[in-house]
């Protein structure tokens, strides 16, 4: 037993094992790793511990080296058992779309839409003379039929699955990443007409209950809220979405809050703090024990109410563990607990770690346990209001210190007056949730649930107002800015040097120094790609053409006036995040375009009935949207997705970039 001890060296043990874990995961999932070679390579490590405890007795290094190694290996184990790396039957090598699959639905997304987003499990693939048993996930997009899907429910399909694979274009999401970070390779769309119901779902026994929870909530702020007021509500609240739309999103990214449209870790401390002070109003009924274990119970329901998300289920096991061990009257470490909560996390689904989500709310809580005392101290104030404000407003800078990096990694923009925007939102939050709290319990008063809702309707519409004043301010939003992962950890390992390390005038200066040139580097870079001049034919099915000169877009599309804002602004407007410019949209159906300006000649017109034609400078380019045209010159030809692409550059594989001199 004298092994174990060598933990209790450590205040933050978890530190270690969560990281052992992650470092696994991270090479399960990024590596193919064999069954065999874990299994030898556990053997060799149980067996030279073994011989280094009979001989040695005791060495609490090689004792950790060995913990460490054993949680490297039980994280590739998880991910790659996840990711179905060791089935010998894949859907890729089985499936014919001749075939039938019985998929069973696992999650499914807002039935409210024409079309409804199910993530299911691939469990079997028939063919006329044989059944292959599966075990991959798919996600799907259902077209709205007359009857209600379930989780859980079966259904035999019969439609065409393609692997999930981006356009190639600048600034798009990545949607791959994303998907195959959840374990999910291949997409299919299926219409009401393309699959029937095998066997309907049954239900968690308190399904129907959180269920019918749920539906209230919604119809308290349905009946109450209006427009605006209410897609921000439902967000806020109850973590529904569904009614926000690109403006509000938009105008919350841009000032830094788009955490507070999103049921986190800041939601779940309001509310528990909240009703601790209601039961606290009757303590005869509920001790201050009782009180805490009712509090539990009620965010754990609160959490499946949302929709369980890896933010929401962090937050909350993470305050279980905190407050029961409250209760218990162990002492304990809020940082260990942090690192605990993450390692049970990604135990449990491995593919937790590589969500966005859980990676910044994370980072926010690590930020804050690390250095928000210290940011604190910076400023003393007498005045308790004022105090407020500032532990408030140094809570905001801990949490945006180290979610920043990745946000840059992630998003490539950087909100300015973040400060300015939680110190806004941090008194209306609690306001908010406290007074949907309070509508849930009055809606079957219906003049004190009115009232309630004109109270909370007219608080929504100040902070609404108050992000759209703060988004207008001048250089609200920094755009431009790619990091790579490794200057990611850098930047930390800059945050952590600075507040733990830097205390002597000399390793300041050190600190600084670097700081100066990573922060140089990192915005001449940016410098450099917000200059770059170039002319790209994206990877849609539409005709977009766009021009980049003298900080200026020139955006040339062919497509259908009601399309114009999904098919062309969205694809551009993503571009343009990247690299922002004012822009000009010009539609290019038999209308002819030219461009003449120092060092540039640029020019787009008609080839063909079946091509396009593209000058830039001397170099010509023809673009192909027809089957019927043959290439009969030696001039580039680039083809469109749809388009046979023998002899030609197709769009396929990608968005076409060239430098404009």
């Amino acid at each position: 037993m004298k092994p174990q001890k060598a933990l209790q060296f450590f205040r933050t043990p978890f530190l270690v094992l969560f990281i052992a874990l992650s470092v696994g995961v991270y090479m399960g999932y990024s590596y193919s790793i064999s069954f065999n070679f874990l299994v030898s390579y556990s053997a060799v490590c149980l067996g030279t511990f073994i011989l280094q405890h009979l001989l040695f007795k005791s060495n609490n290094a090689f004792f950790l080296v060995v913990i460490f190694n054993f949680f490297v290996l039980i994280g590739i184990f998880s991910i790659q058992q996840s990711n179905g790396a060791w089935e010998r039957n894949t859907f890729k090598d089985f499936y014919r779309q001749e075939g039938e699959l019985v998929l069973k639905f696992q999650e499914i997304g807002n039935q409210e839409k024409e079309w409804v987003k199910v993530i299911a499990k691939i469990q079997q693939f028939q063919a006329i003379f044989d059944t292959v048993s599966l075990n991959e996930s798919a996600v799907l997009f259902i077209k709205k039929g007359k009857q209600d899907l379930q989780v859980n429910d079966v259904i035999v399909c019969k439609s065409i699955f393609n692997p999930i694979k981006n356009a190639g274009n600048p600034g798009e999401f990545d949607a791959e990443s994303y998907w195959n970070k959840k374990g999910i390779r291949f997409i299919a769309f299926l219409d009401s007409m393309d699959y029937f119901v095998q066997k309907k779902g049954q239900p968690f026994f308190l399904s129907a209950f959180l269920d019918d929870c749920r539906l209230y909530f919604k119809r308290a702020l349905e009946e109450n809220l209006k427009g605006k007021d209410l897609a921000i509500a439902l967000a806020l609240i109850l973590g529904d979405k569904s009614l926000i739309d690109s403006e509000i999103t938009a105008s919350f990214t841009n000032t830094g809050a788009m955490h507070v449209l999103a049921v986190s870790g800041l939601h779940i401390g309001i509310i528990m703090q909240i009703l601790m002070v209601v039961f606290g109003f009757l303590p005869r009924i509920f001790t201050k024990n009782r009180a805490i274990i009712i509090v539990v119970i009620l965010m754990w329901a609160y959490s499946i109410i949302t929709g369980l998300s890896p933010s929401v289920l962090r937050a909350v096991f993470m305050f279980s563990v905190l407050v029961l061990a409250q209760l218990m009257g162990k002492n304990y470490s809020p940082l260990n607990t942090l690192f605990f909560t993450g390692f049970v996390l990604v135990i449990l689904q491995p593919f937790t770690l590589f969500d966005i989500g859980f990676q910044l709310s994370f980072l926010a809580m690590l930020g804050i346990f690390l250095v928000y005392k210290p940011i604190e101290s910076l400023i003393y104030l007498k005045n308790k209001i004022l105090l407020k404000i500032w532990q408030g407003t140094a809570i905001g800078f801990a949490a945006q210190l180290f979610t920043t990096p990745l946000s840059l990694y992630y998003f490539h923009q950087f909100p300015n007056y973040f400060i300015l925007s939680n110190i806004g939102l941090m008194a209306t939050s609690g306001l908010i949730l406290g007074i949907g709290l309070l509508l849930f319990l009055v809606f079957p008063m219906k003049i004190l649930a009115k009232i309630t809702g004109i109270v909370l309707g007219f608080i929504l519409f100040v902070s609404l107002w108050f992000i759209e004043w703060v988004e207008q301010l001048p250089g609200a939003v920094a755009y431009g800015f790619s990091i790579s992962f490794l200057e990611v950890v850098l930047a930390f390992f800059l945050v952590l040097f600075f507040f733990f390390v830097a205390k002597s005038n000399r390793h300041f200066l050190i600190g600084y120094g670097f700081s100066i040139l990573f922060f140089s580097v990192l915005a001449f870079r940016r410098y450099e790609s917000l200059k770059q001049e170039e002319c790209i034919v994206f990877n849609t099915r539409n005709l977009i053409v766009t021009l980049r000169k003298n900080n200026h877009y020139y955006c040339f599309y062919k497509c259908k006036p009601e399309e114009f804002n999904k098919k062309v602004k969205y694809v551009v407007e993503n571009y343009r995040k990247q690299f922002p410019a004012p822009i000009s949209y010009c539609a290019i159906f038999k209308t002819n375009w030219r461009i003449v300006a120092p060092k540039l000649s640029f020019e787009i017109k008609e080839h063909s009935p079946f091509a396009k034609e593209l000058r830039i400078n001397n170099k010509k380019i023809i673009i192909v949207f027809s089957n019927q045209y043959f290439p009969k010159t030696k001039q580039l030809h680039i083809a469109m997705p749809w388009v046979q692409s023998i002899n030609m550059l197709s769009l396929n594989n990608g968005a076409y970039r060239i430098k404009v001199l």
